[in-house]
């Protein structure tokens, strides 16, 4: 029991000391997002052999170690990633360095005229979400996040904020067309009421014939 408490609070205080620093470090996403980042000039320092092995899970395409926010089995004592803290700001700066940089590339190769085209941007976007997933787990952090997701909205807000969906207009019928689908079934209703009036006639001269 005293074990338990003990792993409350300190996952408790783990949950504290991420609040703090995302709210300090949360406001600093799009200055670093909005500045060109060169690789020998970051201000933080990847190992090679992390890199390496970030490089080799997107060419596998390795997802399974991804800690998503739906995922209960991160409550588990005895999970691996239980007393590690989120880097926030390696992630953030990492997603724009490794992440962002590769997809400017491609859509500066693909041109502003094909930005707004499905089939041509699904590669390189799809590409990018796996590189957020890859290096927030390589961070300790869960995903989706507030930093992928601001990271997120920086893109759409460079490349796709001019793609519209084509809406249809529909043009209104002309209105003899309505005027007339109008009429003709009123002009309709006489005939079954001629046709019952008509029959409850017959019926009943035949009832006195035979009377």
């Amino acid at each position: 029991m005293i074990c338990f408490l003990l792993l409350s609070l300190l996952v408790v205080d783990v949950t504290e000391t991420q609040n703090t620093q995302g709210t300090f470090e949360g406001n600093q996403t799009f200055n670093l997002l909005n500045t060109t980042v060169e690789p020998t000039n970051a201000t933080f320092t990847l190992k090679k052999d992390g890199w390496e092995e970030i490089e080799e899970e997107l060419k596998n395409n390795k997802t399974s170690d991804i800690i998503t926010e739906e995922d209960e089995s991160f409550q588990d004592p005895e999970h691996p990633r239980l007393f590690l803290e989120c880097n926030q700001k390696a992630l953030v700066e990492g997603s724009h360095l490794y992440c962002g940089v590769p997809f400017q590339d491609e859509m500066s190769s693909l041109g502003p005229e094909n930005w707004c085209l499905l089939p041509n941007v699904i590669s390189p976007y799809y590409r990018m979400g796996q590189c957020l997933e890859i290096l927030s787990t390589y961070y300790s952090c869960f995903y989706p996040n507030p930093d992928v997701q601001d990271f997120f909205l920086y893109i759409h807000s460079l490349y796709f904020h001019n793609c519209s969906r084509e809406e249809v207009h529909l043009e209104d019928a002309p209105e003899g067309l309505v005027a007339a689908l109008t009429l003709i079934p009123i002009s309709l209703i006489p005939v079954p009421l001629y046709l019952m009036i008509w029959k409850l006639s017959v019926t009943s001269s035949t009832t006195n014939l035979h009377s």
